[in-house]
């Protein structure tokens, strides 16, 4: 995932994703989603801490003092051929920086994985600046529940094929892959329930459109 020319702008908001080259699928198990989830956490620094075994072991981020990181990671969806992210550019330059080194960092773990070489994501990493409140809290949505828009539904006979933030953001989990109680006032100052509430409405009219979009 090469470095981008375009400006991002620090204290701005920016929709970042990406899917797998050719649509293939890039997280394939736990294991996948785990080790990209833990490079958000590991690669969010302007010092270096290593290679690629060294982000196996997080405990090394204590070393690493809050005003160092790049971004804020607000919100993520993980699915099996694509992501998207909530950014929050924290130092000039820090999404480009981060996202080169989550996405050179998880290709060479993957390639490794499943001995083979090449290209993983299809090409540079896409992104949205977000402009207004009003779209903050719809992306929130779009992300957290992207699961929905993409009508992956949960099977309690095998693994769940995803991973989202929407479960820090109703109180049900805690990933440690985000601040929720700071991320979650960034987009609205809603309580676990109320934004559960807000978001399930929400995402009905998403898919609908989407459905309408497709179709026409």
């Amino acid at each position: 995932m090469s470095r981008r020319k375009e400006d991002f702008f620090t204290g701005e908001y920016y929709h970042i994703y990406n899917r797998g080259v050719d649509k293939r699928t890039v997280f394939e198990d736990k294991q996948d989603f785990y080790q990209f989830l833990e490079m958000l956490k590991y690669f969010n620094s302007e010092e270096s801490f290593g290679g690629l075994k060294m982000s196996k072991y997080p405990k090394n981020l204590k070393h690493r003092g809050k005003t160092s990181v790049l971004v804020e990671v607000v919100a993520f969806c993980l699915l099996p051929n694509h992501f998207h992210l909530i950014l929050k550019q924290k130092k000039e330059g820090g999404i480009s920086k981060f996202m080169q080194k989550v996405g050179t960092g998880y290709a060479m773990y993957f390639n490794k994985k499943n001995q083979r070489t090449g290209a993983l994501f299809g090409g540079k990493f896409k992104s949205k600046h977000v402009k207004t409140d009003k779209y903050l809290d719809y992306l929130s949505v779009y992300v957290n529940l992207n699961f929905k828009v993409h009508k992956i539904k949960e099977d309690k006979n095998k693994e769940q094929n995803y991973r989202s933030s929407y479960f820090d953001y109703i109180g049900k989990a805690k990933s440690g892959y985000l601040d929720i109680e700071n991320a979650s006032k960034e987009v609205l100052d809603m309580s676990p329930e109320e934004y559960r509430k807000f978001a399930e409405l929400k995402i009905q009219g998403i898919v609908k459109n989407r459905e309408r979009d497709i179709e026409d």
